[in-house]
């Protein structure tokens, strides 16, 4: 181990002897009052008939391939207000998008 690694682990454990017990429990915050439901159908569209107005070739796409088939999620589509999660079928799979 490295000189600088072992003196951050010596500062973290440190500091985690620090802290009291109740501190040190696990205490989740509860950020988002109700999960978003999640897009159980999205409409996919084939790249041959996909048009810049979709998908423009700046965007992020989160992408996916399982065997001979792949699919392209526009990061816009998972990071809007009321959305979290795609569930999708492919390649005969069921998957989860989410950023």
């Amino acid at each position: 181990m490295k000189c600088n690694q072992t003196a951050l682990l010596f500062l973290l454990s440190l500091a985690w002897h620090q802290v009291g017990a109740e501190e040190r429990e696990f205490n989740p915050r509860v950020v988002i009052p109700q999960a978003f439901p999640a897009i159980v159908e999205p409409d996919v569209v084939n790249l041959k008939k996909a048009d810049g107005s979709l998908v423009t070739d700046e965007e992020l796409v989160l992408g996916v391939v399982i065997g001979k088939e792949a699919r392209a999620y526009p990061i816009n589509t998972l990071t809007g207000p009321l959305r979290e999660i795609i569930n999708d079928q492919l390649g005969g799979q069921a998957i989860a998008a989410t950023w």
